[in-house]
């Protein structure tokens, strides 16, 4: 959760960072307000860098946490079904729509292969073994030594967690009619077989197994774009620091410019790497998304989503209008004479 929240934050300074450098390369291209949109620039930038690095960071530290609490969500977002230790990262890569755990396609259409990189990215080992969604559901790892190891496969699971549920039902029975002994019986099995609760609500092991695709490149449009934007920061410091080169370099401020709604792009394909990737789970092995229900009426729910929608759309269109008449007033004024 730490590392979630601060990756969301400092994503957000990178985003106005970049937003910032975006509008001084507009007053730039313009010729209005140049040392105005200079300083402004160089706020932007190492505001923007700031972020960007520390985003980084937060999400290595998260990457690190997924890989030890949500493995299925990490294979998913390497596309990994059978892993291996020295574990390579896809860099560039298509998966195969037609691949599933259990058939023996192959797992991409094509792919470039960074070696180590995914061992390094979750483990910060080059020699660790990352499990791929066909080794989690058949509860297959390998240890230290290189020796396979069998720990819980998800058809075990979902038998225990349908044994927790039966536990739980025959204690509110038991508890009914004040029978202590059948109550702490089954608390006895309940407790034995809670970790994998949220589990018993499956039929099936494929329940389990988020959407591989979207996360797949989604993740890739938040790393590349993220490196993108890192480079683009740098540069942009380094032409305002270097005899003014950014005032000059026509081309650099029409990147800045044109580049600002891609770092919505990015920041929005990192929510879906975080969301879609922890599908089915709203708690991790104990609550899936198909019981994380409550007593509101479908009616209410969808009252309050279009009174949301209203009320955001009309801020939205308000920011932006005042935002793009703001812009246009210093584009027309020089502040400069």
């Amino acid at each position: 959760a730490v590392n979630k929240f601060f990756h969301a934050v400092f994503s957000g300074w990178a985003l106005a960072g970049v937003f910032v450098v975006g509008v001084s390369s507009w007053f730039l291209i313009k010729n209005r307000n140049r040392e105005f949109a200079l300083r402004s620039a160089k706020v932007g930038a190492w505001t923007g860098l700031t972020g960007m690095l520390l985003t980084m960071y937060t999400g290595d530290g998260s990457a690190v946490e997924v890989a030890r609490h949500q493995p299925m969500k990490l294979a998913a977002m390497e596309g990994l079904y059978k892993g291996d230790r020295q574990q390579g990262l896809v860099a560039v890569g298509l998966v195969n729509p037609g691949k599933r755990w259990d058939n023996a396609e192959d797992e991409y259409l094509f792919d470039i292969e960074i070696p180590y990189g995914l061992s390094v990215l979750a483990k910060h080992d080059p020699d660790a073994f990352i499990p791929g969604i066909k080794d989690i559901i058949e509860g297959v790892e390998i240890d230290a030594s290189g020796d396979t190891v069998n720990t819980v496969g998800y058809a075990e699971r979902i038998a225990m967690g349908k044994q927790a549920h039966e536990a739980l039902r025959a204690y509110d029975k038991a508890k009914a009619v004040n029978d202590k002994s059948a109550m702490a019986e089954a608390e006895k099995s309940f407790r034995e077989n809670y970790r994998f609760f949220g589990y018993g609500y499956f039929d099936s092991v494929d329940e389990a197994v988020p959407p591989v695709g979207i996360t797949f490149y989604s993740f890739r449009v938040m790393v590349v774009l993220g490196s993108f934007f890192l480079l683009l920061l740098v540069a942009v410091l380094v032409g305002l620091y270097r005899k003014r080169w950014f005032e000059r370099a026509r081309w650099l401020q029409w990147i800045a410019l044109v580049s600002v709604p891609f770092m919505w792009i990015c920041s929005e394909a990192g929510w879906i790497v975080a969301e879609v990737g922890r599908q089915p789970w709203t708690v991790q092995d104990l609550l899936p998304t198909r019981a994380a229900i409550s007593a509101v009426s479908t009616a209410t729910v969808i009252t309050t989503f279009w009174m949301f929608a209203a009320i955001f759309t009309i801020l939205l269109v308000a920011e932006v209008s005042i935002m793009f008449r703001q812009i246009s007033k210093g584009s027309k004024t020089n502040l400069n004479s």
